[in-house]
């Protein structure tokens, strides 16, 4: 009998801690979120969240996506790939917030290019008036609106209030023709911004610039498509357009 007492505490333990985890899985995702804002220095922690593998749960701390294991004892941050079935888990869910976030933007804060006849797909760009590589896109815009992509442009003035756009992203927002404006910025129509950036919708630039840092967008241009999918850069008509249509 005394030989069973060793086998009968450890499956009792084995039992106990069981039970704990359990509970923990169900009750202390609050404790998770709190302990990694204490370890990561912020409040930006989302609640975590199951994966679909035992034990892994999923929690983003801004644009940047973390994987809680051994019951919050050990954090990774960056992606999980699931080999057996090819398939980026991180870029899925990086995918999913960059649409959630992209669909709580009105369309009102938006300037929008629309294509030229049946919209087939839209393309959307963060971009700045001072960003020579923005200026590049604008300049192809029209072959894109020509294959019937519909170009929604953000305001994303490079280094904040503080950038060398901002003052004039706001002249363009604020134009009575946004959409001439933004040609006269780029340098594809002749003409000079005469609005005085001072209005209800200079705010959409602000607004604009904190849009783009929750979903990653560290320079300009930066492309999305409308299921999230990102092109970092300038890409040429040429290749943007095969790629945004299946043909």
């Amino acid at each position: 009998m005394n030989k069973l007492i060793p086998q009968v505490l450890a499956a009792s333990f084995v039992f106990l801690l069981s039970i704990t985890f359990a509970q923990a899985a169900d009750d202390s995702r609050e404790e998770l979120t709190r302990l990694l804002k204490l370890r990561l220095g912020t409040d930006q922690v989302q609640p975590a969240r199951e994966t679909g593998v035992e034990g892994v749960y999923q929690t983003r701390f801004g644009d940047k996506f973390a994987y809680i294991i051994e019951g919050g004892r050990y954090v990774f941050i960056g992606d999980m790939v699931d080999l057996k079935m090819a398939r980026n888990m991180t870029e899925m869910s990086r995918r999913e917030l960059v649409v959630e976030e992209l669909a709580g933007y009105s369309e009102q804060k938006q300037i929008v290019f629309p294509a030229a006849n049946e919209e087939l797909a839209v393309l959307n760009v963060f971009t700045d008036t001072s960003c020579p590589y923005c200026e590049k896109l604008h300049s192809e815009v029209k072959y894109l609106q020509e294959a019937g992509i519909s170009v929604h442009y953000f305001p994303y003035p490079r280094g904040g209030n503080r950038g060398p756009g901002y003052a004039e992203l706001k002249k363009v927002w604020c134009a009575e023709d946004p959409l001439n404006a933004m040609n006269i910025a780029k340098g594809t129509s002749a003409g000079t911004l005469e609005s005085s950036g001072n209005c209800e919708s200079a705010q959409y630039v602000d607004d604009g610039f904190l849009l783009g840092n929750r979903i990653g967008v560290t320079g300009t241009p930066a492309l999305y498509t409308s299921d999230g999918a990102k092109f970092s850069g300038y890409v040429p008509y040429r290749e943007l357009i095969p790629q945004l249509i299946d043909q």
